[in-house]
């Protein structure tokens, strides 16, 4: 999924697992209940331009952002 466009996409409950995720846009997209744990090139500024929620599942060096748990 190397630079897709994901802009406002309903991503929920997604398995993501070991995707390449090097350039993609999450902005405004829907990763609630997603599994991104083992995801390869994932940045933290790719998370925090998505909305996600306590049960989506991040690589452990990435932190749920604030607006995730409101």
């Amino acid at each position: 999924m190397r630079g897709v466009l994901l802009i406002a996409s309903d991503l929920r409950d997604a398995d993501m697992r070991m995707t390449d995720l090097i350039g993609a846009d999450f902005r405004d997209a829907d990763l609630s209940g997603a599994n991104l744990i083992g995801s390869i090139f994932l940045t933290q500024a790719q998370v925090n331009s998505a909305n996600g929620d306590i049960k989506t599942k991040l690589p452990p060096s990435l932190s749920i952002p604030k607006h995730w748990l409101n």
